[in-house]
């Protein structure tokens, strides 16, 4: 399970495919980016505002909950969240950053008992920044969609206005 259709969700759920994951499960408010989340690879795409995830989740993994969930918000809700969705023994990727002194409950007995891994993460080393580009140039991973325009550098801001005003802008490539 992937929270959040933004440009890192949707690359990880290709490095999920990729890496050869049987079902991408991918939820987002935004119904243009979970499109190209699906075009992409996610296999179920889940409009979390017309939709409980929790309960489109357990759907489908028969109740278990997912093996892997990996959280690409960055707000303490979702990060809280993929504690939820994720099934006894799995692991669960905290990949969003939340702003400096944010903090969240943990269910410590879920943590326990259902043995389930926590990891954070931040930044890469440039042996991942080098592996990800290789990825990218050979075509395994295909950010062209995630591009949603591709603009002078003399307009630079109008690009961050148009950023600003809609959630459907995902990168956007400035050109010099």
């Amino acid at each position: 399970v992937v929270i959040g259709a933004g440009p890192i969700g949707i690359l990880h759920t290709q490095l999920a495919k990729r890496m050869g994951a049987k079902k991408v499960v991918i939820g987002d408010l935004v119904e243009e980016r979970l499109k190209i989340a699906e075009k992409l690879g996610a296999d179920v795409t889940i409009n979390v505002s017309e939709e409980d995830i929790t309960s489109r989740v357990k759907e489908e993994t028969g109740g278990l909950g997912a093996d892997v969930v990996i959280e690409a918000v960055g707000l303490p809700t979702t990060w809280q969240k993929a504690l939820e969705l994720v099934a006894k023994g799995g692991t669960v990727l905290e990949f969003g950053g939340c702003p400096p002194g944010t903090k969240i409950e943990v269910d410590t007995e879920l943590l326990h008992y259902s043995e389930v891994t926590l990891l954070g993460t931040f930044h890469a080393t440039p042996e991942e920044f080098s592996k990800a580009f290789d990825l990218i140039s050979s075509g395994q991973i295909n950010v062209k969609p995630i591009i949603s325009m591709e603009k002078p550098l003399e307009e630079i801001k109008e690009v961050f206005d148009s950023i600003l005003q809609s959630k459907k802008v995902l990168k956007v490539s400035i050109v010099p």
